[in-house]
């Protein structure tokens, strides 16, 4: 089993992959998996870490704090079936997306999700809006 030190070195490579620099330092992810109320579901080929989505949740309500998956698998369904595992949750689910990444929004409008308002300069390197998305929950639908 890999420790928590070993599992955020794997999600910092892939961020660094997909991003080109890890939006997040090393000392954070390990940080973040640390929180009782986060958690990491990945996708392993072999030992290779291809993709993770990172949650937290809060009474009620999720929020999807990241999704990544490495660029050279990307387009081969990894991201959807992270996105399945948050399927059997019951309540409502949070995002924020950059305005131009419309590949992505593709992908959580085919989970279910929808545009419910907007972020003004919420992203840096460059500077952009954040699109908040948003999945009502099972009984809501």
């Amino acid at each position: 089993m890999m420790s928590i030190q070993e599992k955020a070195a794997a999600v910092y490579q892939v961020l660094k992959e997909v991003y080109g620099q890890s939006p997040w330092t090393l000392k954070q992810i390990v940080s973040d998996m640390q929180q009782e109320h986060v958690d990491y579901f990945t996708f392993y080929h072999q030992e290779t870490l291809l993709g993770f989505l990172a949650i937290q949740q809060l009474p009620g309500e999720m929020e999807i704090t990241n999704l990544a998956v490495l660029p050279s698998y990307q387009g081969q369904g990894i991201a959807s079936w992270l996105m399945g595992q948050l399927d059997g949750f019951e309540g409502v689910i949070f995002l924020e997306v950059r305005a131009s990444n419309h590949r992505a929004q593709q992908l959580y409008l085919k989970h279910g999700f929808e545009v419910v308002g907007q972020r003004s300069n919420y992203y840096h390197d460059p500077i952009e809006a954040a699109l908040i998305m948003r999945r009502e929950g099972k009984n809501d639908r």
